[in-house]
């Protein structure tokens, strides 16, 4: 009786009393389970202030072993949890130190500086740049590309055995039936050999296109915030842009195919060996055709090229003319200019698919070269060994030719886009070579005294011309107009229309006045700002056009 009363229970809520009836958290009623868990995903766990966030995930790729790196086994444990759930961010692994865009744009920086400082800024190059900085792991991924080329022809030799043992050729004779089988073991490991080889190829060379592309835009970033005005006025801030991702964009999706030049031509020189040693020198058939296709697939490309700019600079026009007209379209209603301007948009959209289909049907003769050049190169060589052969056309030694002329036919195709890739690409490192040798300010601690701080100096001649060239026209006073003197009169410059003392007609002409004024003036206000934006418009234009002649010269 003369105890404490017991301490009062816990505040209860209704998601515990549903919890310890039905034994599991409260949801929705009618709903299922699995729909309340994807209702309700679980939040990532934010650590308290003051304890020590978790290290963040080590990639399987560093304490993976050579088997696993070679099949990307290591890979195959995130694959696996986003199977089964959606990943969050403590699933995916730390990016590798060697990964970073910090890293890559310190290696790429530090090479442009010292290609600055081996050749100077006039002679200093991009391309010498970007190959000192990337180079040695550019070159390492070749010995996984040459693995691949020279197993790629061993599946050719290995059939000429297996079919000329199975027609019974002398030259077969000591071939045991084991033999055979083990030849076609071996075509097996060789296409497993070849497979391996070219997933690493392609992995490092997508890889080093990541990293080239990261540093690249960290690079030019960098840049521009070191430039002077001067020279950030003559590029610009699209080109700038266009610099950090188209141009990065394309060197980052041609490093891995760049490989391709010198492996099309082992290729095509390993080839052009067997056929000789399968068909004799009607092998050089097929040579010839190829080395007169040649110079002709360059300048379908350059062409291509051509037609390509010529299209681009078609639709440019085209693109630009119409946001002047939307850009003026009140004007266009108000002086009723709808037809004569329909039919300029119409003529520049004429020109565009005139452009179009040329290049289109260009393109189309190109595709059809490029795709008939092993055909070509086939039937030469068959016709050249039936006529000077006296030997017959045997199955060995026409499935051998026939699958080497299989395997030329990638190299033959693509050795003409590999040349095309590397023309587009010295256009890309040569506009990288001029924004990076730029002019740039003198590097100035911020805590440094205001006496170290730069003296004004008057701007120089280029920066003169260019403000003159960017500055409006002077406005002249215009005649007066009927618009003129009703503008005038509204804001109170005079009139009689304004006398309300006079009696009733004076008064009922004055509001009759006031009535005109304001009409007019309202239509004079809505011209002159309809103009002014239509003139702000085409003063850019020009301006903008002025300027890129004056920092093109």
């Amino acid at each position: 009786g003369g105890g404490s009363p017991p301490p009062p229970p816990p505040p209860r809520h209704a998601a515990d009393d549903d919890e310890q009836r039905c034994g599991s958290p409260a949801r929705a009623v009618g709903a299922s389970p699995a729909r309340a868990r994807r209702a309700a995903p679980p939040l990532p766990s934010v650590p308290e202030a003051g304890e020590p966030a978790a290290p963040p995930r080590q990639s399987g790729e560093e304490r993976a072993s050579i088997a696993s790196l070679l099949t990307f086994s290591w890979v195959g444990s995130l694959l696996a949890a986003g199977r089964r759930r959606p990943l969050e961010a403590e699933d995916v692994p730390a990016l590798s130190q060697e990964d970073s865009a910090a890293h890559n744009a310190g290696l790429l920086h530090a090479a442009w500086e010292g290609e600055v400082a081996r050749r100077g800024w006039r002679d200093a190059s991009f391309f010498g740049a970007a190959h000192g900085a990337f180079g040695r792991y550019f070159w390492a991924s070749a010995g996984y590309k040459l693995v691949n080329d020279v197993f790629i022809f061993v599946n050719p030799a290995l059939i000429n055995v297996i079919v000329g043992y199975i027609n019974g050729d002398a030259s077969q004779a000591g071939l045991s039936r084991g033999g055979a089988f083990g030849c076609a073991a071996a075509m097996f490991l060789a296409a497993e050999v070849q497979s391996l080889a070219l997933g690493q190829y392609f992995f490092r060379g997508f890889r080093l296109g990541l990293r080239v592309r990261a540093a690249i835009g960290q690079v030019v970033y960098d840049k521009a915030l070191r430039m002077t005005a001067e020279q950030r006025a003559c590029f610009g801030v699209g080109p700038i842009v266009s610099y950090m991702q188209i141009d990065a964009a394309k060197i980052a999706d041609a490093v891995p195919y760049l490989h391709g030049i010198w492996s099309c031509l082992l290729q095509l020189g390993i080839a052009t060996s067997m056929l000789y040693s399968v068909l004799g020198p009607a092998a050089f058939a097929g040579l010839g055709i190829m080395v007169a296709m040649l110079p002709l697939n360059v300048w379908v490309g350059k062409k291509q090229a051509v037609f390509t700019k010529r299209i681009m600079r078609a639709r440019d026009g085209r693109v630009s003319l119409i946001s002047e007209v939307l850009q003026g379209v009140r004007m266009l209603k108000l002086f009723a200019w709808e037809p004569p301007t329909l039919a300029e948009v119409r003529a520049k959209r004429a020109v565009e698919l005139s452009a179009l289909t040329r290049g289109a049907l260009f393109g189309t003769v190109s595709t059809f070269l490029w795709g008939a050049a092993p055909i070509f190169v086939t039937v030469a060589t068959f016709a050249l060994f039936a006529a000077v052969s006296p030997d017959p056309l045997t199955a060995p030694k026409a499935f051998t030719s026939l699958t080497l002329f299989t395997l030329m036919r990638f190299p033959l195709n693509s050795l003409p886009n590999q040349i095309t890739r590397v023309i587009d690409l010295s256009v890309s490192f040569r506009r990288l070579t001029k924004f990076l040798s730029a002019e740039e300010l003198a590097p100035l601690p911020l805590d440094a005294p205001l006496e170290q701080l730069p003296a004004l100096r008057p701007p120089s001649a280029a920066a003169a011309a260019l403000r003159l060239s960017a500055a409006p026209p002077p406005v002249r006073a215009a005649p007066s107009s009927p618009l003129e003197e009703a503008h005038t009169a509204l804001l109170g410059g005079g009139g009689g229309g304004t006398d309300t003392g006079s009696g009733s007609g004076s008064s009922s002409s004055g509001s009759g006045g006031l009535v005109r004024r304001r009409h007019a003036a309202s239509h004079l206000g809505e011209s002159r700002r309809i103009a002014a934006n239509l003139g702000e418009s085409r003063l850019a234009s020009s301006s903008a056009q002025k300027k890129e002649r004056h920092c093109g010269a």
